[in-house]
């Protein structure tokens, strides 16, 4: 039996193979996207606004157990994510987790953070190396003096360095890191680019990892807000800022605690957010991203309960469109969203109840 393919048939097979192969790629690429809402604006609650269940603070933010030291909490920056699907059976995320990374410029970042991407180029390419080591002293290397070993122990020959054991203490930003819980590799954290040789046109760019409060989600179903804390070990605080932090034994000072204070100790172009887990409807790997800028930025305010009961059947709901609406923080302080020549701001389609 013989079958004869005609050239527009061979066509036809060539170009619905194609189509297919691109359908396939679209619907692929599609059900890798994490169904989830990044809300658009980043909140900062600075001062009464920032509550502890640790310290019993009072309405201006300071500790009622000193009088003397006023103890105010460093600002908390914050945003939150919103699962789609989060009254779809199937639509959780399996072990989620967020990679946080702020891109700062290289001539406006703090001096510790300059100083640690320089210091990880020197860890790489002027690390020296220590002496050669011999093998077992033999006994014509001794010294002469020495000839019986029974009268005095061997000593080693002169041109055998001894072996000095390295002192913990030198790394001294690693061993803070480790008694203070900050990060812990200081490479790993701070990464320079220099994408313009020049420097003319694109200044070096300098990638800072942000640690947060909870970076895994083992069961992501409804909502998940994300804290940064505004310490001095923060990246996106200005040098003059971690240093006044530092001198106030970790708490924020009193003369930044203002709206205006608190958006002039911070400095960053982007914030670039990666989510990545494990669709627990298909087992199929997810991700989503959100690049906020210093713009998105609203110092003041909170976020409002996206969470209710449903009166019908009495189980725990999400308004995904309440994912961007914003609240003042207790006791006043949030900046006005109005500049001076009563031009309004552009808010990014957030309503400010």
């Amino acid at each position: 039996m013989t079958i004869i393919v005609t050239v527009e048939a061979f066509v036809g097979i060539l170009f619905g193979s194609m189509c297919g192969a691109i359908l396939f790629a679209k619907v692929a690429r599609i059900q890798s996207f994490a169904q989830v809402i990044f809300s658009d604006p980043i909140v900062i609650r600075y001062g009464s606004g920032v509550v502890t269940e640790s310290d019993d603070a009072s309405d201006d933010g300071s500790s009622s157990l000193d009088t003397d030291i006023v103890h105010i909490q460093c600002p908390v920056l914050e945003f939150r994510i919103c699962n789609r699907l989060n009254s779809t059976k199937g639509g959780e995320i399996i072990d989620a987790s967020l990679n946080i990374v702020a891109s700062i410029d290289a001539s406006q970042a703090c001096v510790t953070v300059r100083n640690a991407t320089k210091r990880r180029r020197r860890g790489r390419k002027g690390k020296k190396r220590g002496p050669r080591q011999r093998g077992p002293v033999r006994q014509k290397d001794l010294h002469p003096n020495d000839a019986n070993p029974k009268a005095t122990p061997p000593v080693p020959p002169y041109d055998v360095a001894p072996v000095i054991k390295r002192n913990s203490s030198e790394d001294s930003l690693q061993s803070l890191a480790k008694n203070n819980g900050a990060v812990q590799s200081v490479g790993k954290t701070h990464q320079a680019f220099d994408e313009d040789p020049t420097g003319h046109l694109v200044p070096k760019r300098i990638f800072s990892k942000l640690e947060i409060e909870s970076p895994d989600h083992p069961f992501f179903k409804r909502v998940w807000m994300v804290r940064h804390t505004l310490n001095h070990y923060s990246p996106l605080l200005k040098t003059h800022a971690r240093e006044l932090v530092k001198q106030n034994n970790g708490y924020w000072p009193i003369e930044l605690n203002s709206h205006e204070g608190v958006r002039g100790a911070i400095h960053f172009d982007q914030i670039l957010v990666s989510l990545s887990g494990t669709s627990n409807a298909d087992a199929n790997s997810v991700y989503g991203q959100k690049v906020y800028d210093f713009i998105d930025m609203n110092v003041g305010y909170r976020f409002v309960n996206q969470l209710y009961r449903d009166p019908m059947d009495g189980s725990l709901r999400v308004d995904n469109d309440l994912v961007n609406d914003v609240l003042e923080q207790s006791g006043g302080g949030g900046e006005p969203f109005q500049r001076e020549d009563g031009e309004k701001m552009n808010m990014n389609e957030m309503f400010v109840l």
